[in-house]
């Protein structure tokens, strides 16, 4: 673990922080179905090849079965295609615009997860929906605050010399076959 002194303040050192295009969120809810909506709403997305940057699933009986997002663009299909199936439209919950804000990597670095969550409650932020991998920590916020919160955790996080926060150049779209 990196911990650099910049003045009074003692900073975590990451590698990078990447932010998202515009995406909308899309919850899953539980209204106590007799089957489980998930695999039909996934394969409606993969049949009709909408990208999914961010997913996130439970197996618990909560209020909220999944989350995932998927690009503002793709919104309209997406809405289109649930309005097609009655016990779909009724349990899903859309939220948007939102922005996924990825620090990587992590190095199972417990603190800067902990921090990370304070920075961002402390600033009133919502986090919709957090994910971790072995590289990176990902939250989901509201997409008009992403630079926001970057500038909030950059106040106790150090990124290598010459490195910005950075949001992709290319954006990548299925082609149906």
């Amino acid at each position: 673990m990196c911990i650099t002194q910049t003045g009074l303040k003692k900073k975590i050192c990451i590698n990078g922080i990447k932010l998202s295009t515009e995406l909308v969120q899309i919850n899953l809810l539980n209204a106590f179905l007799p089957e489980d909506p998930r695999p039909l709403f996934f394969r409606l997305l993969s049949q009709n090849q909408i990208n999914i940057p961010f997913i996130l699933l439970t197996g618990m009986r909560e209020k909220i079965l999944g989350s995932c997002c998927v690009e503002s663009e793709d919104i309209n299909r997406v809405k289109q295609l649930i309005d097609k199936k009655p016990t779909l439209k009724k349990n899903i919950e859309f939220i948007l615009p939102v922005g996924a804000l990825s620090i990587f990597p992590h190095h199972s670095n417990l603190k800067l997860l902990g921090l990370s969550f304070y920075l961002l409650g402390k600033q009133h932020l919502p986090v919709y929906g957090m994910a971790s991998s072995i590289s990176s920590l990902t939250f989901i916020t509201d997409y008009s605050k992403l630079d926001n919160a970057v500038s909030i955790l950059l106040e106790y996080m150090d990124l290598p010399p010459n490195h910005a926060p950075f949001r992709p150049e290319i954006h990548v779209i299925q082609k149906k076959r």
